[in-house]
């Protein structure tokens, strides 16, 4: 059932558990108790009353004194008092003189009810009924209205001439309204007053009312055309009252008289969007909740000003300023970039939920646009604290574990820090409501002994984020925590359930495929341990062996179907460009997906997918080639629809895996059967359009009705949890071949598949390209059945890159093709950032075999590598020129200068040795130096030595023979054996005339040692 417009509200009595649901397009009124659990991801409740076919309602109120009881108006002008806790359809009307929309109603807590009209001449817009006189007679216990006197009590009525657009009354006043004049001003009215005070407040910010439930001096308003919101303070009387702080704060901000915050956008502006709703906690002092036209949901925190104690700014009289401490994004809204979400997912209205205490963070009730429920958290005190306890530590590797707390050795200081964590960590998992909510007595004395438990113990929270609950509080009755579900997005359904079992929405193959990577990087709100988690997964992955066989690859990522069906694609891509097995002509069409093929799309370097040709084919020829491929591969003609690209569409066809022999395929089927996959083979014959015998095995008789088709799906649980079976379902009740296809939760491979052999020519390229729209914007990854690995794919995947921050998987899929046929940036970044991981947690085996195969898949039809090789990161300079002496400058990073202009010979006037010693490494290109002399035997270092030290019985010897050694003040070279020799009888340099003391600091060294042994010795 579609609803798109609903309404939310817990109840405004603090004492009921209860909270009412609105669906405005079919007139249902349905009243619910939450009777246990009201976390996010598990909502329990039941429904307790429900009313069918109310009137039209343009305002509504519920009466926080008589259970049940609510005031609808409408576009008439008429105040219908509704019964929704008894089974009768009857309802209460307030008599109107003149006929006009009703805006807005409200109730107080000393039964009185005011009525906002819009702007008439001849009549007062604002009527305050006295409902203790107006019912005087009435029993609420019995069902309907009787006993009510029709006796004619005319209501007080306010404010002629004028639009009331909203209405609130104080709880702590029940006798004193603030109501929102429209386009003008801000009103609050004293009923007990004969002369009818007014304190006023000049703004067009009149609508959406709400008053702080914890400091009633404050209430907030917003307008329909503006982002912004102002609170207001009721105290703002006169000037008088008001201290020097608040009037030169309004005289130069610009604050309108009595406002006590002003936001200008207190909600996202990137699209035109308005502030639908404002409601504070009532639990959480100054927490206020906005929520925007386009579902987004901000809280902000609000707190006062500091004022110095008994200055003249202490004045409780005065109205004081507020200061927003903190803001919360607890929902984005569905059309911000980066952030979209279906159009029925957006959030139409909120209530805060009574919890009753303040030790819990705030919570709220959301009502999406297709129905269903939802509790959403406001984030714990400690969700900060956490980073600030994890001592620093280097890059983790595989087998450290970098998620463990300091150390407290006291255990008052360990109480203080850690006590908030284990608290937070158990009052999650209890029940808000029941016989054991967490407000009871009971319930505390254990969370208190379950805290106190846990200090003692040497659990520790940060592994309890991963792994569950590990502390137990339990009562004679229930397991009051037990272990906490894993957090998922259910949404319980709103409709005619008289339990607390609901039924799973559905979902699409994406969001399943994301499942398990959100609630890896969600279990806490630490970016430094989410990121822990990923650097953990990458790295596993990496020493299992990530890299490019596509078979082993599927193991490793055997519990992420998303990866999986990913490196099946390409494993299957690889065996079709064996042997040029996907070269046709001129093209080489290796690892090309459906939408590329269809589109004729090379990508942004075309000439690199080009064999012995510079000539891009065009359309006529593209056709001509692919039948050539096909004919090659042994493929069938295609079948299906009429098109002007029959061999097209079969190419796509096997680029899904779709072209089969009938012998196999009726393996398959028969193979799907024995595992029991039975509506998944019925499906795949449908697919093929084949007349398959094939029984449906189900638990239950499946009897759809045409019309009752939507009903159906969300109420049945097989369909629902099958896709193929609402696929065939879809297609049989619609005969569109079109539901199929955007069937969501099906595999884009077999949508696909289904677009090629039904669509026309014009459907399938809106079609691939919606898909491919849509896949570049959540970073789906199936979709490189559609791209394959060309430059769509990069878009894809930097989407995905943004999602879950891992740049490992996308760098492997795309080393198969870049830049061997194509070029991107993103690519070059993530690869350099794949290696610097690797680097810098000292895996360098792992960066090398990466570094090698990658370079080999970047090989092109020559043999030639893409990819060139790093240079040396070791070289010999001339000491006297400081050039480098490589024999390979193009492998050692030194660059050959060729000079522009006519090639010209001149005589090399040094001696004609010189060059026998450069093409031999041992004198310098550019100046001729030689290799430095050994200066205790005169030869030259880095040739063979005379006498032959390598041939000598001292072992010492024959290692040092190849070694020189340098002083780096004097920078004189000697053999080491010789070094060795000479600085153990000398400090100065042997070079003669040279009084460095190359040897100074061991022998300082050893002299020190000496006197310590003198010292030592000494009696």
């Amino acid at each position: 059932m579609e609803r798109n417009d609903g309404i939310i509200r817990w109840s405004p009595n603090p004492t009921r558990d209860e909270f009412m649901s609105i669906n405005l397009n079919y007139r249902i009124v349905q009243i619910y108790h939450a009777n246990g659990h009201a976390q996010p991801g598990r909502f329990e409740y039941q429904r307790t009353f429900k009313h069918n076919d109310f009137p039209p309602l343009t305002a509504y109120d519920w009466s926080p004194t008589v259970p049940g009881l609510v005031a609808m108006g409408n576009s008439r002008g008429e105040v219908n008092l509704v019964r929704i806790d008894d089974d009768s359809a009857q309802f209460h009307t307030l008599p109107l003189k003149l006929q006009r929309p009703c805006q807005s109603v409200a109730f107080s807590t000393a039964g009185l009810l005011a009525v906002g009209f819009d702007r008439v001449r001849n009549d007062a817009c604002l009527q305050i009924w006295d409902l203790n006189q107006r019912l005087s007679g009435w029993d609420p216990k019995q069902p309907g209205w009787t006993g009510v006197s029709t006796s004619s009590i005319e209501p007080k009525k306010l404010e002629h001439s004028v639009s009331v657009a909203s209405i609130r009354f104080f709880e702590d006043q029940p006798q004193t309204l603030v109501a929102g004049i429209k386009n003008s001003s801000v009103k609050v009215h004293d009923l007990r007053d004969p002369n009818f005070s007014v304190l006023t407040f000049q703004t067009r910010c009149n609508n959406n009312i709400a008053i702080d439930y914890a400091d009633q001096n404050y209430f907030a308003s917003s307008s329909l055309d503006q982002p912004g919101l102002i609170v207001w303070d009721r105290r703002a009387a006169s000037r008088t009252n008001a201290s020097p702080m608040y009037l030169e704060s309004i005289d130069e901000d610009e604050i309108p008289w009595g406002a006590a915050l002003k936001l200008d956008r207190a909600i996202d502006t990137d699209k035109p969007s308005y502030i639908r709703q404002l409601r504070y906690c009532r639990d959480q002092r100054g927490t206020l909740g906005v929520l925007s036209g386009a579902g987004q949901l901000q809280v902000f925190k609000t707190s006062k000003e500091y004022v110095e104690p008994g200055s003249l700014n202490d004045n409780f009289e005065s109205p004081e300023l507020l200061e927003v401490r903190k803001s919360y994004d607890l929902q984005w809204p569905f059309n911000k970039q980066d952030h979209e979400q279906k159009y029925d997912d957006r959030i139409v209205s909120f209530d805060w939920i009574n919890m009753g205490t303040s030790d819990v963070p705030g919570r709220v009730v959301a009502l999406r646009a297709h129905g269903s429920f939802e509790i959403i958290g406001m984030p714990a005190p400690t969700a900060g604290l956490l980073a600030n306890v994890i001592p620093w530590k280097p890059p983790q590797r595989l087998d450290e574990n970098n998620l463990s707390l300091m150390d407290f050795k006291d255990p008052i200081e360990r109480e203080q820090i850690l006590g908030p964590l284990f608290a937070t960590e158990i009052k999650e998992s209890i029940p808000l409501f029941g016989s054991d909510r967490f407000t009871s007595k009971i319930t505390k004395k254990i969370v208190e002994s379950a805290v106190t438990h846990a200090l003692k113990s040497t659990a520790n929270p940060v592994t309890n984020l991963a792994t569950g609950n590990q502390f137990e509080t339990k009562s004679s009755s229930t397991n009051l925590t037990g272990q906490p579900e894993q957090i998922k997005t259910s949404r319980n359904s709103n409709q005619d359930i008289n339990d607390t079992s609901h039924k799973v929405p559905l979902h699409s193959r994406q969001e399943l495929h994301d499942q398990p990577r959100h609630s890896s990087a969600a279990v806490s709100d630490s970016p430094n341990t989410k990121n822990g988690l990923i650097v953990h997964t990458m790295l596993r992955r990496a020493k299992e062996g990530y890299l490019f066989n596509p078979t082993k690859n599927k193991e490793i990522v055997d519990e992420d179907p998303g990866l999986w069906y990913v490196w099946d694609w390409i494993e299957g891509a690889e065996e079709a460009a064996k042997n040029e097995g996907m070269i046709a002509g001129t093209l080489d069409l290796s690892y090309l997906g459906v939408y590329t093929i269809w589109n004729n799309l090379l990508g942004q370097k075309p000439n690199h997918r080009l064999v012995d040709s510079t000539i891009i084919p065009d359309v006529t020829q593209w056709e001509h080639l692919i039948a050539s491929l096909n004919k090659k591969a042994g493929r069938s003609h295609f079948e299906g629809v009429p098109t002007s690209k029959p061999q097209h569409r079969q190419l796509c066809l096997a680029i899904c895996g779709l072209v089969k022999q009938p012998e196999e395929f009726d393996r398959d089927l028969a193979d799907l059967v024995e595992e029991g996959k039975v509506t998944t083979a019925a499906a795949w014959a449908l697919f093929e359009a084949m007349a398959l015998d094939i029984k449906l095995q189900s638990a239950s008789n499946l009897d759809i009705n045409t019309g009752e088709w939507t009903k159906e799906l969300k109420n049945h649980p097989q369909i629902a949890n099958d896709p193929y079976l609402r696929a065939i379902y879809k297609y049989i009740t619609s005969g569109d071949w079109a539901s199929i296809a955007n069937e969501t939760a099906l595999p884009l491979r077999d949508r696909a598949g289904v677009a090629l052999r039904n669509f026309t020519d014009k459907q399938l390229t809106e079609w691939l390209s919606q898909q491919m729209e849509e896949a570049a914007r959540t970073g789906h990854i199936e979709g490189i059945v559609l791209s394959g690995i060309s430059d769509s794919m990069v878009d894809i995947l930097a989407k995905y890159v943004e999602k879950f921050v891992d740049f490992q998987t996308p760098i492997l899929i795309m080393s198969f093709c870049y830049p061997r046929y194509m070029d991107d940036s993103r690519c070059e970044a993530w690869r350099k950032n794949y290696k610097d991981f690797l680097q810098r947690r000292k895996e360098y085996i792992l960066r090398v075999k990466f570094e090698q195969q990658s370079t080999i898949k970047s090989r092109g039809r020559d043999g030639a590598p893409a990819i060139k090789p790093p240079p040396r990161q070791v070289t010999i300079r001339c000491l006297k020129c400081d050039m480098e002496t490589a024999n390979d400058p193009g492998n050692s990073g030194a660059l050959q200068k060729t000079a522009s202009g006519p090639i010209t010979t001149t005589t090399d006037s040094r001696n004609p040795l010189v060059s026998t010693g450069i093409n031999a490494g041992l004198c310098c290109p550019k100046c001729g130096s030689h290799l430095a002399r050994c200066a205790i035997c005169m030869e030259i270092v880095g040739i063979p030595r005379s006498d032959r030290p390598e041939l000598s019985n001292d072992p010492a010897k024959r290692q040092m023979t190849n070694f020189p050694s340098f002083c780096l003040k004097c920078k004189h070279v000697t053999h080491m054996d010789h070094a060795v020799a000479w600085f153990g009888r000398h400090v100065e340099c042997p070079v003669p005339e040279c009084r460095c003391q190359c040897n100074e600091r061991r022998q300082a060294l050893r002299d020190a040692l000496k006197t310590n042994n003198r010292r030592e010795d000494a009696p």
